[in-house]
């Protein structure tokens, strides 16, 4: 169909995320064509040992073959020569599906040389205002930084864009922290809990990274950012769940002895829960502040009714206040994750070809 529009696609990342959008964006050819006369066309893929650059684009065969390399434990190429941007078209879209700040050079570049951008990195736009400032603008999507798949950037952006005046947002961002909190609420011991909530693969592979609260705490920056908040992460009040002193653990020791925050933990979800509220780990946004921590969240609210894995991000605004505005659903997951990136690289492409 030599009508197509043709995006040119560069994968900075392909882990979980990025094998799996490089499927999505195979399977989604016919339905590319007929509703947006548009194909993707991946002119590049690289990692953080290799990669590939093509810029005429990469044969369907091609990206499969580095899918089945990738899925052995293999480089994507032998020779691990770094990308080179500016081998290609200038209107390419860089995506980022990394979890690196590493990173950011490559964005900072491509955003000089007017190309595109989307993350679903969320380090470099909750990093030094500096990033913020240089790539979160009209040629950059982000959507997944903060729920996967769930329109929490795009509904924000609306509500901005509306004239409607954001007086505070909060939300359960963590399905972890959702987990581990609903399992508190119902009498599980702390360390039963986390051990629990490892086995089950909610958590990352030391979950002290998602007990520490900065996951959390970064997506609600970026919330927070938006809104024109200019805040760095040490201005932000994150609760962690496990104290300092802990960080020098083995990540075996640290599963055994997380039993010894069973009391305290105890006591603090007894004191967050009387009269039937519900434990939450949210964060709050509003008058120029941000939090991050656990909450007792009256049931009948939005925050309060939502199943215990989900995310949620409740928007109190002029037009919505009596009856919030809330997203909510699944907010993690590798094939969710990649799905959203693929709908902001489309709605970017869509912005830029005009």
């Amino acid at each position: 169909m030599s009508d197509l529009y043709s995006q040119p696609v560069f994968l900075l990342g392909f882990g979980g995320v990025g094998r799996a959008l490089a499927r999505q964006i195979l399977a989604a050819r016919a339905r590319h064509a007929q509703r947006n006369r548009l194909r993707l066309v991946i002119v590049g893929v690289a990692d953080s040992a290799s990669s590939v650059m093509a810029p005429s684009g990469l044969p369907d065969a091609a990206i499969l073959d580095l899918l089945e390399r990738k899925g052995r434990g293999e480089r994507l190429a032998d020779d691990p020569q770094p990308p080179a941007l500016d081998s290609l078209p200038a209107h390419t879209i860089v995506v980022d599906t990394t979890a690196t700040v590493a990173t950011v050079p490559w964005l900072m570049e491509a955003k000089a040389r007017g190309m595109g951008v989307v993350l679903a990195n969320k380090l470099p736009l909750a990093g030094d205002l500096r990033w913020w400032d240089a790539i979160a603008d009209a040629r950059a999507r982000w959507e997944t930084t903060c729920g996967a798949a769930l329109p929490v950037i795009s509904t924000l952006n609306t509500l901005l864009d509306s004239g409607d005046d954001i007086l505070r947002i909060e939300g359960s961002l963590s399905g972890t922290l959702g987990f581990l909190s609903s399992q508190l609420e119902a009498g599980v011991p702390f360390g039963q809990a986390v051990r629990d909530a490892k086995a089950k693969g909610y958590t990352e592979p030391d979950p002290r990274q998602d007990l520490s609260g900065l996951d959390a705490a970064r997506k609600a920056l970026i919330l927070a950012r938006m809104l024109g908040y200019r805040l760095e992460m040490r201005d932000v009040a994150v609760e962690s769940l496990y104290p300092p002193e802990m960080d020098a653990l083995s990540v075996d020791e640290f599963l055994r002895e997380a039993d010894a925050l069973d009391a305290p933990m105890k006591q603090r979800a007894a004191e967050l829960t009387v009269g039937g509220r519900k434990l939450r780990y949210a964060a709050e946004i509003a008058d120029g502040k941000l939090r991050v921590g656990l909450v007792g969240a009256a049931p009948e609210s939005k925050l309060g009714g939502i199943r215990s894995s989900d995310s949620i991000v409740v928007f109190h605004t002029r037009y919505f206040s009596d009856n919030p505005l809330a997203v909510s659903g699944r907010g993690a997951g590798q094939e969710v994750t990649a799905s959203g990136v693929l709908g902001d690289i489309v709605s970017l492409s869509r912005a830029m070809r005009r």
